[in-house]
């Protein structure tokens, strides 16, 4: 009874002294409305990542016209500029491969966020095809793994609740998801509302979370505006795809005219405003190797592999490659990285988990474009896993 009548004086006041602010914010239905004229956001980050029922407006309202999308999940290396022709946004935006791609996450976005995602995104009918593709970052494993600043930068409340109301997630998948949030240092009250499913519990969410759902609408807004387009727009972006011997060809001229102060394949700012006084730094320190990998990022992963298995999804995970010849001078050296290879392959062969390994490639050029993130050979690796995974190889 008091929640209700707390949910009756909120609303009064949001339409007295309130409301005048609150009617200025774009509209949940303002935003649908966008994304239904505007449905085509090949790169999805902060607000609208957050928002898994708007992404699976943005997924049906291309569905409706024969456009399949499918979704690829990472982190920083999905918000890298995309000079690079083979660049997974770039790439598919580009080429006609039989589907459509769109890119979810950026910086901060760790395992926990992912399995709380693909959840979320599950609920939602967001997932065509039951499969899900993830870039899978080795920096996120290095020293004390997700920090409790990154996780509350990322968390959403509309994806949190989404899972929780999965129907078809195992209780105990959504206990291990609430017990890490709550140990990330997520407002135990605030967790208990969005998992309680009731319609007062719905409303009283609705009211008390008013003022930061403004500024969630108004953040949303602006990425839609800037970043959105119509299926027409996006098609005519489209042509024949390349040939994978095309690609090749185009990523070399790329990272041959971005790398040209070194022989390392990074590319040529980075290199002079990072690499040089980093690595000189790392010599100097010269610290033990490390021989444990942050333990609670594998319980994460754990908990993603978990949400695919409860919901019948199939992943693919990209094992990503570290720049050899910079982590050797690292904590994380080549023997260091082989203990977090063989662990990360063991984890994925027993849960029977499709993986591109490009571990492999720790010490080859152009597979980097700076010590972290995946530059031109890599993302051709990807592309052809991508078109395999989802599509027919060509």
């Amino acid at each position: 009874m008091e929640k209700l009548i707390g949910v009756g004086l909120a609303l009064a006041l949001s339409a007295g002294l309130g409301g005048a602010w609150y009617v200025q914010a774009p509209t949940d239905a303002s935003l649908k409305a966008t994304v239904d004229e505007r449905p085509v956001l090949p790169r999805v980050q902060d607000g609208v990542a957050s928002s898994p029922s708007l992404i699976a407006e943005m997924v049906a309202t291309r569905a409706e016209a024969s456009d399949d999308v499918r979704i690829l999940l990472g982190t920083s290396e999905l918000e890298q500029t995309t000079e690079d022709t083979a660049h997974p946004v770039r790439f598919f935006s580009e080429n006609d491969c039989g589907f459509s791609l769109m890119a979810v996450g950026n910086a901060g976005c760790q395992s926990l966020w992912q399995a709380t995602e693909v959840a979320a995104l599950d609920a939602e009918g967001a997932l065509p095809g039951r499969k899900i593709a993830l870039m899978l970052g080795t920096q996120w494993f290095m020293g004390s793994g997700l920090s409790e600043s990154a996780f509350a930068e990322k968390f959403s409340e509309e994806s949190f609740a989404a899972a929780m109301g999965n129907e078809r997630l195992s209780e105990e998948t959504k206990e291990k998801i609430y017990q890490r949030c709550l140990a990330m240092g997520a407002d135990q009250a605030t967790l208990d509302s969005l998992r309680e499913q009731s319609l007062t519990a719905s409303i009283n969410r609705a009211v008390t979370e008013l003022v930061p759902s403004v500024e969630h609408r108004e953040a949303i807004a602006a990425e839609l505006a800037e970043g959105s387009s119509s299926q027409e727009e996006a098609q005519a972006k489209k042509h024949p795809p390349l040939t994978w011997e095309e690609l090749d060809a185009a990523v070399l001229a790329d990272a041959e005219a971005m790398c040209t102060n070194n022989d390392l394949g990074i590319y040529d700012e980075y290199y002079t405003e990072y690499y040089l006084k980093w690595d000189e730094k790392n010599r100097a320190e010269n610290k033990p190797r490390a021989t444990e990998w942050n333990q609670d990022e594998f319980a994460d992963f754990d908990i993603f592999l978990s949400v695919c298995r409860d919901l019948g999804i199939e992943p693919l995970v990209v094992i990503q490659p570290a720049m050899g010849i910079y982590y050797d001078n690292t904590p994380w050296d080549k023997e260091s990285r082989q203990i977090f290879y063989d662990q990360m392959r063991a984890v994925l062969d027993e849960a029977s988990v499709e993986y591109l390994d490009l571990s492999v490639h720790d010490y080859d050029k152009y597979y980097l474009k700076d010590v972290m993130h995946p530059g031109w050979k890599s993302w051709v690796e990807v592309d052809k896993k991508l078109c395999e995974f989802y599509g027919e190889a060509r």
